[in-house]
């Protein structure tokens, strides 16, 4: 009996400390990983329709886009703050294609930040990518609703009129009064 106390209260632990995610089966699994994940256009489709009834914030970057890294902590903020309340943070890195240095780079910048919300590389060629995502540049942030509709697009598109993290808590923050 004090064997199984014990092993309840180690899972305890566990599950208070990771983040429930599902896997490509919709299997619930713990996820304490920040590696990034590489996944093709269908996948990522897959993995947006196993969002529906949360609010979800995907944040698009890339090694080499300095905005990116610098707002990058805050969605780590962010996640913690609304992580009990419904709102999945997820990151698409688009850093082209085979391009080792800048996923390694990636992969060292996610665990030292501790961003443990699921991390993918759009592991296709990056001119497709942004093209398939509809994207004109980086930093670019997408916030969906809970029936899966995109209720928020941000983006560094205009120069002169860049997105900020309180932009970003702002739209979570609309949504999750509706």
């Amino acid at each position: 009996m004090k064997r199984i106390s014990s092993l309840i209260f180690a899972l305890c632990l566990l599950a208070s400390s990771s983040i429930w995610t599902k896997n490509t089966d919709g299997q619930s699994t713990v996820n304490t990983s920040t590696e990034l994940q590489p996944i093709s256009f269908a996948q990522w489709d897959g993995i947006l329709e196993k969002q529906l009834g949360n609010i979800t914030v995907v944040d698009f970057w890339a090694a080499w886009c300095s905005p990116c890294i610098k707002r990058f902590p805050h969605m780590v903020e962010m996640h913690h703050k609304y992580k009990g309340r419904g709102v999945r943070f997820i990151s698409l890195n688009l850093d082209e294609q085979g391009d080792k240095e800048s996923i390694d780079w990636a992969n060292d910048f996610l665990g030292r930040i501790k961003a443990v919300f699921p991390n993918y590389h759009m592991d296709e060629n990056m001119t497709e990518a942004f093209e398939r995502l509809d994207l004109l540049g980086l930093p670019a942030v997408r916030i969906y609703a809970t029936d899966g509709t995109e209720a928020h697009r941000l983006s560094g598109d205009n120069p002169y009129q860049q997105f900020t993290e309180k932009d970003v808590e702002n739209a979570v923050q609309d949504l999750l009064i509706q």
